[in-house]
């Protein structure tokens, strides 16, 4: 059966086709081939209204979803007209190797940045590389109570590299989850990972503590270089971001923003929706 979706326009109903379930609540408009006199539509199931939108700037034969953080065209189209992006799938990066989750230990909820922060002459990016273990990466770090993300960035860029004069500029509308087994601290690692990107606006650098020059080296790399020094992987989304911009994620992953279903798995949620659907 087809997973389809009922939608009020006005008092007009109509179905339509939802061709990946999970992502029932990224749903941020309904894209109609024809003008219609209503500006909303009203999606049964999730009980949300969202605008309707037309389709001469964009190429569809038929009514469907609108959908701009999973769909590349959506996306270009949400962008560039300032329409909300709202994610429902977060890339899922499981620990390898060493870090390996393990059941023997108690897991901690994180959230925590990837700071992507670029020289202010050059063309390099600021970079560590942890000491008695393989980890190469932008800068890392948790968000502490009462900190917005942008906050984090420039207090771990502070602590970790010793940099003061840095200007955030951009925070991705993406986020990841990086579940691992943290040796260095004995516990496994469940974090939610927001990306951030910044520029060095001077040299002014206060140093770092002996604690954190035992951890780690600061490191500037080229932008060419970056691919063969970046070791973690979702260092790795970060720097695909930075080399080639930012795109619709469309892969398999992590629900948030998803209610009843956040934390699941999407293969195992988009069976359960098309359970629900077919029952209708």
């Amino acid at each position: 059966m087809k997973n389809e979706l009922n939608v009020k326009l006005g008092k007009k109903q109509i179905k339509l086709e939802l061709e990946r379930p999970e992502l029932i609540y990224g749903i941020e408009g309904v894209w109609c081939t024809q003008p219609l006199q209503e500006k909303k539509a009203y999606i049964e199931l999730i009980e949300k209204n969202v605008p309707i939108i037309y389709s001469q700037n964009i190429n569809i034969q038929k009514n469907r979803f609108f959908i701009p953080a999973h769909n590349q065209e959506d996306f270009e189209y949400a962008k560039k007209n300032q329409l909300p992006i709202k994610q429902v799938v977060a890339p899922y990066f499981y620990g390898v190797g060493d870090e390996e989750v393990r059941k023997d230990v108690k897991t901690q909820k994180r959230h925590s940045i990837i700071a992507v922060i670029k020289h202010s002459k050059e063309d390099k990016y600021l970079c560590v590389d942890c000491k008695g273990r393989v980890c190469k990466s932008f800068v890392l770090g948790g968000i502490e109570d009462g900190e917005t993300p942008e906050q984090a960035a420039l207090r771990e860029v502070k602590e970790e590299t010793g940099y003061t004069d840095v200007l955030i500029t951009y925070h991705s509308p993406f986020v990841l989850i990086n579940h691992f087994y943290a040796g260095y601290k004995g516990v496994n690692r469940y974090a939610t990972l927001d990306i951030l990107f910044g520029e060095l606006k001077s040299d002014k650098n206060v140093g770092i503590s002996e604690n954190e020059n035992k951890k780690h080296v600061v490191k500037w790399i080229t932008k060419n270089e970056l691919s063969e020094f970046i070791s973690v992987n979702n260092n790795k989304f970060a720097l695909d971001v930075l080399l080639n911009g930012e795109k619709a994620y469309t892969g398999e992953g992590i629900m948030i923003n998803s209610y009843k279903f956040n934390g699941m798995n999407s293969e195992k949620v988009r069976d359960k929706i098309e359970e629900i659907l077919n029952k209708k």
